[in-house]
């Protein structure tokens, strides 16, 4: 996504945010979000071991409200998360031949937990029961299992603000490697692959992503998936900006 269409949404969320002045915007920040500001005018050495205790900085505000408060992960940003995994989700169905259409990125229609046939099986948010190790992250996403081409793929899906793509995708790669060797032993033979979808809170990905999203539904859907799920991403950040609005 270009950088100007970054700047104008995030005009845009800052807008809406501002609905009040932004004195009392922040104070009902501080007291939604359980937020502690760090005062101004700190010594550089003394805001980093603020930072380490949970302090904040006042213009990271619109950063936390969009991708970083622990208030809304199981809501807001749990639907918009699966808004824009299912549009992937429902392309490689298709692809599969598990699905016999896709709906429209804006439908409310929710993947069912299981889909398959004798070559393939697609699971969504469905927990792995591990046989051999200790597994504590057990729940990617989204899993397939190509039993044709004796290949299992997991599919994890984030959007963090832009300044953490690469962090979160260091994040999910470490948080499931117990998982990926549990599936190793599953499924003797078969070569097991974590997909990493990151799309920022403002549609922003890197260009590595372009190349996933290209093995798992083609390159001639990839940029069409990609646009879609873009779509996604930013209606619903755009709603999670209202709703504060709305709450302020």
């Amino acid at each position: 996504m270009k950088m100007w269409t970054r700047n104008v949404l995030l005009g845009k969320i800052r807008k809406q945010l501002q609905s009040r002045q932004w004195r009392d915007y922040k104070s009902y920040i501080s007291n939604f979000c359980q937020l502690s500001y760090m005062p101004q005018g700190r010594p550089r050495h003394t805001r980093a071991m603020m930072r380490n205790a949970g302090y904040v900085e006042r213009h990271e505000s619109v950063a936390h409200v969009v991708s970083g408060c622990s208030a809304l992960v199981q809501t807001l940003y749990l639907t918009r998360h699966n808004a824009a995994l299912k549009i992937l989700f429902f392309e490689m169905l298709k692809g599969y031949q598990l699905a016999d259409a896709i709906p429209p990125w804006y439908s409310p229609v929710q993947p069912k937990p299981v889909y398959q046939d004798d070559k393939v099986t697609a699971y969504w948010d469905v927990p792995v029961f591990a046989e051999h190790l200790q597994v504590r992250a057990n729940r990617v996403d989204a899993r397939f299992v190509d039993r044709e081409n004796r290949e299992v793929m997991l599919i994890e899906m984030s959007c963090p603000w832009m300044d953490n793509r690469k962090q979160k995708e260091e994040e999910k790669t470490l948080k499931y490697a117990p998982l990926r060797l549990e599936l190793k032993r599953q499924h003797p033979g078969y070569k097991i692959r974590q997909f990493n979808i990151v799309i920022d809170a403002l549609g922003g990905y890197s260009r590595s992503l372009k190349e996933e999203v290209k093995t798992l539904v083609g390159s001639d859907r990839y940029r069409e998936v990609l646009r879609r799920m873009q779509k996604a991403v930013l209606s619903h950040t755009l709603h999670i900006a209202k709703t504060f609005k709305v709450m302020c």
